[in-house]
């Protein structure tokens, strides 16, 4: 991916998903797969795909992102280059307990950490703000997982529902509990 078609996939998250065709040069939309950004019949327009996404950032980094904390923003588990990576996207942002922003070569002078912006929420599907969910079952809450064929499942919840309508959960019985999350559907949770 080359750095003009990275600003315009970048550039599409935060417009919801289309291309700024006014703002980016032709010839860098004209490069762009139709694999990552399918244009609109009607409109002409071009729209970003999953796999468009997909392209924009390692898979790992992806799934950090996701883990994100959706009250508080905070990501874990970064590495400093996956750090840095996802700093130079815009994605997090390195903050201090007193609020001062930092880079990502000197957070660790100032004891900063590391929390999703609003463009990493968009690419990974995470709300801005808490969704009705999040009064019924809010993080770090016990629930149920409902599936069909299946005995039911204590689970604590561990994020919002996401844009493709799945919720992280920790499973609380079953083999190495404490090391595994699963995405499930949100409707197949229930109150525990």
């Amino acid at each position: 991916m080359t750095s003009g078609q990275r600003s315009a996939l970048l550039a599409a998250v935060e417009a919801g998903g289309r291309l700024p065709d006014a703002v980016v040069p032709a010839r860098v939309l004209e490069s762009i797969p139709e694999a990552w950004a399918r244009t609109d019949e009607e409109t002409g327009s071009r729209f970003l795909t999953p796999k468009g996404r997909a392209a924009l950032i390692p898979l790992d980094r992806f799934r950090q992102l996701r883990r994100a904390n959706p009250e508080t923003g905070a990501v874990y588990g970064l590495n400093h280059r996956d750090g840095q990576g996802l700093h130079r996207d815009g994605l997090v942002i390195f903050q201090s307990r007193d609020s001062r922003i930092t880079g990502p070569t000197d957070y660790w002078m100032t004891n900063a950490r590391p929390y999703i912006t609003e463009r990493g929420r968009k690419l990974v599907g995470m709300p801005l703000t808490a969704p009705p969910f999040a009064v019924r079952l809010p993080v770090g809450s016990h629930a149920v997982w409902i599936r069909e064929g299946a005995p039911p499942k204590p689970v604590e919840v561990k994020s919002w529902p996401f844009s493709d309508g799945t919720v992280r959960v920790h499973p609380l019985t079953g083999q190495w509990p404490a090391y595994r999350e699963d995405e499930v559907p949100a409707i197949e949770l229930l109150p525990g």
